[in-house]
């Protein structure tokens, strides 16, 4: 008889675990709750602020997504602008300066380089051609090929129309030559800081460029790039660099007006043989550290930081949600109190 009655009752308690909403497994639940601390008013009061709660944050975390998406959506369509500026020899450089420069050198060939230009001698060169003439030189540029006979003004603009506005990648980069040019050293000094978060808007890029000739006109094409793939800012003059000679540095100065939001850019620099049109030495973040994780943006990005006072008034009467919280709270705790107190 025992036997028979521990059969009998095992299917009961079979069916009492698969059944779950019968009355004794649901005051066993209850009891269990009631262990664990937590009453059944009060953990109802928890579900409905955490049901307030999700949809704000839900809320929240797609203004953010919005906004993000907004911030990108306009630093790509803002276009890009930079001014540069070009200095040699501690000056502002002049492009008819070449002129020259050559014809000394055609003068004094055989001797280890020709005298620099300073500041006693700058009288005697060549006027800066005019705005006119220089615009004719400009309508008249070819973009196809650039004519070694041609002046110098729109070969220059045949130039900056090859190279400007394009994009280019790090295994675009191929140099025809044997190792007649080279690039020696360089140097950036980073300008503006109006707001001191540690991007600038303006920058400086010297470098000392050498050759195997007694000289040679070159001219150089300055990049700035994010993860391999640099966009063209500025196309130089043609300039003379002398052999080996470390006093023949060039200085290109470039502020960024719009176009690029604040982040650490790379820096390419291309140099060109003036007289193939070929490119001859470059050098960028891999062999110059000073070129890689460059902080920039543009001026639309800086702002002047202001000294603010704040003054915050307080009035009665009004309720946060955090207080309600609160209150709800403290009132679910006295209610199991008074509940448990009366057990």
């Amino acid at each position: 008889m025992k036997l028979l009655s521990v059969v009998t009752a095992l299917p009961k308690a079979a069916s009492c675990r698969r059944n779950p909403c019968s009355n004794s497994s649901h005051i066993s639940a209850i009891n269990r709750r009631s262990k664990l601390g937590v009453s059944t008013p009060l953990f109802r009061v928890l579900s409905a602020l955490t049901c307030l709660v999700l949809p704000v944050t839900y809320a929240n975390a797609e203004n953010t997504e919005e906004s993000a998406a907004a911030n990108t959506a306009e630093s790509t369509s803002v276009k890009k602008t930079v001014t540069s500026k070009e200095y040699r020899y501690n000056q502002p450089y002049v492009g008819a300066e070449q002129a020259a420069v050559n014809e000394n050198s055609e003068q004094e060939k055989g001797k280890e380089a020709p005298p620099t230009p300073t500041q006693s001698n700058t009288d005697s060169l060549p006027a800066q051609p005019s705005k006119d003439e220089s615009d004719a030189d400009v309508d008249t540029a070819s973009t196809g090929s650039i004519l070694k006979t041609a002046p110098s003004g729109s070969k220059q603009a045949a130039r900056i129309e090859l190279h400007a506005n394009t994009t280019k990648s790090s295994s675009d980069i191929v140099i025809t030559g044997v190792n007649e040019f080279w690039i020696y050293h360089s140097w950036v000094s980073l300008q503006h800081d109006l707001d001191y978060d540690g991007y600038y808007s303006a920058f400086s890029v010297e470098f000392d460029a050498d050759t195997i000739f007694v000289d040679a006109p070159v001219y150089a094409v300055l990049y700035l790039g994010q993860n391999g793939v640099y966009d063209a800012i500025h196309v130089s003059s043609e300039f003379f660099i002398y052999g080996e000679d470390s006093s023949d540095s060039f200085v290109i100065e470039s502020t960024l007006v719009s176009g690029f939001p604040s982040y650490d850019y790379d820096i390419l620099l291309e140099l060109y043989d003036a007289q193939t049109e070929q490119l001859v030495a470059f050098s960028d973040g891999y062999d110059n550290a000073e070129f890689a994780f460059v902080p920039l943006e543009s001026e639309t990005n800086e702002y002047i930081v202001e000294d603010t006072v704040v003054i915050v008034e307080e009035h009665g009467g009004s309720m946060s949600w955090l207080s309600l919280c609160f209150i709800v709270s403290a009132a679910g705790l006295r209610l199991f109190a008074a509940g448990a107190s009366r057990k």
